[in-house]
């Protein structure tokens, strides 16, 4: 689930969700409903993506995430790219 496989594609591995959410949050910060929303309006409602995670499954991306230190979050609950901040 983490990486893919002959069994779970790019798509529906964390590694590959992670790459979509880090393409969309660039070096903003987002609150977590409003990356979900964007997620939403630019991968799945334009059908960029074969397999539709649930919200559960992007919540489980979003601690990869941050325990693989891609991520963090502000004191307003925000998250960033990890990479971006100084």
């Amino acid at each position: 689930m983490v990486l893919p496989d002959k069994y779970v594609t790019l798509s529906e591995s964390l590694i590959g969700i992670s790459a979509l959410l880090l393409d969309i949050l660039g070096n903003q910060h987002m609150t977590i409903d409003k990356l979900w929303n964007r997620f939403e309006s630019v991968y799945i409602k334009n059908r960029k993506i074969n397999s539709v995670p649930t919200y559960q499954k992007y919540i489980y991306v979003l601690e990869f995430m941050y325990i693989s230190r891609m991520i963090d979050y502000n004191e307003k609950g925000e998250v960033y790219n990890e990479n971006f901040e100084s």
